[in-house]
């Protein structure tokens, strides 16, 4: 395992499940007012309430700052939603904004200066998750430096040590983003907190989620978005069976998913132009050489647009098992099926083609391989 990634700050528009929508849940309309204070106002640049969406962020009105670098403004909303006031696009301070009144003392003259907010449950819950979040972005810094330091030294005792007190820290910030969770009731502000989950490790946990919001905030577009996409996790956890794919190889010919049965199959989703895939390529070569033999097969679905970059990857690489594409980037119908929207990925079967693991590599998936083909019963 080698732990030299960092988390990032996953940005406030960034909400795969908040995908914000104008849709109304109800026809009751509340009225939200926000007051403030710009402690540097730019002059002749406007501060703007934005709505901030999965996609996109769209203004709501310019607000006007006063001589005294105060702003009052009022609107109407039938739902709690998710927003931001942009400064001058040099800083910007997120809120949750539903039937409260709110006051927001900002800097507004640079990203990281002093921003606070009064009167919003919701947006602290916001901020409580950010600062769990730090809190673990700094343990990690603190644990990269240590780490490289002992690879440098050829410690590997040390290294593995290191690695140990990662997992720890990580099943520690786990439990610390459920219970902030679990604090928030049901604020939106819990579709902020999932997204620094591992959705298919804690599917249970989003489910039972879903559950609860379905009978507690029935109505929210943010609820029914949820739903919606739990439902689609749902068909591709850990032992469900596998979507069917079927696609050309570089032949021409359609070879199907399902064709495979009958062994483990490693579906890696990857392209010629994915330095981490090309990366990870010479581990998969070696086990795919280790195991073949006994049964484990790969079916490599390549998201490149070109079949020359394609095929070329496959020979500088050495790929010898099965390839299809539809050469549609992350437009391709195998994308779709399985929520693919980063690469490298891998999805593990059983011989009956039902999901066993997810996104393996390098140690992982050594592991998890010898574990398969050195069981007793070959399972």
């Amino acid at each position: 395992m080698n732990i030299l990634h960092k988390l990032s700050i996953v940005a406030f528009c960034a909400m795969s499940f908040a995908a914000c929508s104008q849709s109304k849940s109800n026809d009751q309309e509340h009225q939200i007012r926000i007051e403030g204070k710009v402690n540097h106002p730019v002059e002749g640049e406007s501060v703007v309430l934005e709505k901030v969406g999965q996609s996109e962020i769209s203004p709501v009105d310019t607000m006007i700052v006063s001589r005294d670098s105060t702003f009052r403004y009022g609107f109407k909303n039938s739902e709690p939603g998710f927003y931001r006031i942009n400064f001058y696009n040099r800083q910007y301070v997120n809120l949750i904004l539903d039937d409260e009144s709110v006051k927001v003392t900002t800097d507004g003259d640079k990203p990281d200066g002093y921003a606070k907010v009064e009167g919003s449950k919701d947006t602290d819950y916001l901020q409580e998750v950010n600062n769990i979040m730090q809190d673990m972005q700094q343990k990690i810094n603190e644990m990269n430096s240590d780490y490289m330091q002992a690879r440098a030294d050829g410690k590997e005792d040390k290294m593995h040590e290191i690695e140990e007190r990662y997992k720890e820290v990580e099943q520690k910030h786990v439990e610390n983003i459920k219970q902030k969770i679990g604090e928030m009731g049901n604020s939106i502000a819990v579709f902020y907190a999932i997204n620094f989950l591992d959705a298919d490790k804690e599917f249970d946990f989003l489910n039972s989620l879903a559950e609860k919001f379905k009978k507690e905030l029935p109505n929210s577009i943010y609820t029914k978005q949820f739903v919606a996409q739990v439902d689609g996790l749902r068909e591709l956890a850990i032992g469900m069976s596998a979507p069917d794919i079927a696609l050309p190889n570089p032949q021409g010919d359609t070879v199907r998913l399902s064709s495979l049965k009958g062994q483990y199959v490693m579906i890696d989703f990857w392209a010629a132009w994915c330095k981490p895939c090309r990366m990870e390529n010479p581990n998969v070569v070696k086990l795919y050489n280790k195991y073949h033999d006994q049964g484990f097969e790969i079916y490599g679905v390549s998201l490149d647009r070109t079949k020359k970059a394609w095929l070329d990857a496959i020979k500088e690489d050495n790929l010898e098992w099965i390839q299809v594409s539809d050469l549609k980037y992350f437009d391709s119908e195998a994308a779709a099926l399985y929520n693919i929207n980063a690469i490298p990925a891998t999805v593990l079967l059983d011989k009956e083609g039902k999901i066993v693991a997810k996104n393996l590599r390098g140690e992982a998936l050594e592991a998890k391989l010898a574990e398969i083909f050195t069981a007793p019963s070959g399972s």
